[in-house]
């Protein structure tokens, strides 16, 4: 059977597109971390079936370079982040996928260095406590640091919002 998977879908196009596809998609990929835990998407995506794929997981220093985060804008500061990576000997950025990863979606982080391939991939060794796992997710602001409506307005000069 085929299988497809889409990207950067808000819940009412997992609707339309749920109920007028011939194959139904088997993943979503959308752009997932403590400042933005899209909760109706996911449960939307959850209810259909449709598994999940976080990018941009560690968010702001992807964005840097292309002036959409800065530094500061990092959750890898943030101090519940930071206490449940020294908890669990781990580092912030472990952590923050580890939530993703308990939260039963898939993780791919962005890298270039082998250190930080290697450090990603250790995310079996400790788990965040249901505590850790609310206050991580109450960091949610709903802010998106990959915004294709906003890159249109730059490159077009219109905005379309494709979120609900």
């Amino acid at each position: 059977s085929r299988k497809r998977g889409v990207g950067t879908f808000s819940p009412s196009l997992i609707h339309d597109l749920i109920s007028d596809a011939r194959v139904q998609p088997a993943m979503l990929q959308i752009e997932s971390l403590p400042y933005l835990t899209h909760e109706a998407l996911s449960g939307t995506s959850q209810r259909y079936n449709v598994a999940g794929t976080a990018c941009a997981s560690l968010a702001a220093m992807s964005y840097v370079c292309i002036t959409r985060g800065t530094a500061a804008d990092s959750v890898l500061s943030g101090a519940v982040v930071v206490a449940a990576a020294e908890r669990v000997g781990a580092t912030a950025a472990q952590v923050v996928l580890r939530w993703g990863v308990q939260r039963g979606t898939a993780v791919i982080p962005k890298t270039s260095k082998l250190e930080r391939l290697t450090e990603n991939l250790s995310l079996s060794d400790f788990t965040l406590t249901d505590e850790e796992m609310d206050a991580i997710s109450g960091l949610n602001q709903n802010r998106r640091f990959n915004d294709p409506g906003v890159f249109c307005e730059a490159a077009f000069g219109t905005f379309y919002s494709i979120y609900d």
